[in-house]
């Protein structure tokens, strides 16, 4: 009789450490929180990366890795705002937590301490303005509990007029360089699987550029092949004569300006005429303006 009591008594023992293993086996391991950092892609130059600005807001999107964002849903907890602080860390308006797996995570921004606003359908944004420095990342393959380290690129397009200063001119004083943007279009939006923004066809009327010294800049949306009009106004000392108010401007041939490309146009002011000196294109993408005529108004 004890023989037997033992025996179930050993059964049951086995079968009860059986089920508790099919148990432990069947518990899910606790989600695990992702960790979000980020930083600008360098120059050229020195290809090193800088820390992304404290304060500025970011759009965070996560799917599972390998999915085609055309067709797939972001994973939940996603699409969050973050905000950058100390040493590039982004801290999101609510904790991310993941079960076990692997993820890729896109982010867009707008370079400010503006919270983004932009939501996709079928990875494309909705509609782009000019005016705004669009940035966007993408961190794959990072599993759960860990950190997606994003590196932002700038995907709109970077204009940059210079004006210096040629033989026979003195005090010039640049007062005002405006030119034509692009205008957007129902193309104007962003993939997300790629950041690339599409171009537009048009371009519209003469706008203001941020003017610092003798040098205008302005931040548009990318456009297909056209001519961009230049309206420069200067004082200046030409031949010893003292010139105020003069306006020149200039027809940039027509060319495409890219998602993510960065171009500069060089102007001089000669003791004749204001010519064009050459182009360069700074950090975003190598292009090249050339043939510009200007035309003293």
């Amino acid at each position: 009789m004890k023989k037997i009591i033992l025996s179930y008594a050993i059964a049951m023992s086995a079968i009860f450490s059986m089920t508790s293993c099919q148990k432990d086996q069947n518990i899910k391991p606790d989600p695990q929180e992702i960790k979000f950092y980020a930083s600008y892609n360098g120059e050229t130059q020195t290809k090193a990366t800088s820390v992304f600005t404290t304060g500025n807001k970011v759009t965070i999107l996560g799917y599972t890795a390998g999915a085609t964002v055309t067709s797939a849903t972001s994973v939940p907890g996603t699409p969050v705002e973050a905000t950058g602080g100390a040493s590039g860390l982004l801290t999101p308006s609510a904790a991310l937590y993941l079960p076990k797996g692997s993820y890729d995570f896109y982010s867009v921004s707008l370079n400010n301490t503006t919270a983004p606003g932009l939501s996709f359908s079928s990875g494309v944004s909705t509609q782009l303005t000019n005016g705004i420095d669009y940035l966007w990342t993408k961190a794959a393959a990072i599993a759960e509990g860990g950190t997606a380290a994003f590196i932002y690129n700038h995907k709109a397009v970077g204009m940059e007029v210079n004006i210096s200063a040629g033989t026979g001119v003195s005090a010039l004083s640049v007062t005002a360089i405006s030119f034509t943007p692009t205008t957007a279009s129902t193309a104007s939006k962003m993939s997300l699987a790629d950041g690339s923004i599409g171009a537009a066809s048009a371009i519209g009327s003469l706008t203001p550029m941020s003017l610092s010294g003798t040098k205008g800049t302005y931040i548009m949306l990318p456009v297909g092949s056209v001519a961009v009009n230049v309206e420069i106004t200067v004082n200046a000392t030409i031949g010893g004569t003292t010139v105020t108010a003069k306006k020149y401007t200039a027809a940039i041939p027509s060319q495409a300006y890219t998602s993510g490309s960065y171009y500069t146009a060089n102007f001089t002011v000669s003791s004749i005429a204001l010519q064009f000196t050459g182009a360069q294109v700074q950090d975003w993408t190598n292009q090249t303006i050339s043939g510009v005529s200007l035309t003293e108004q």
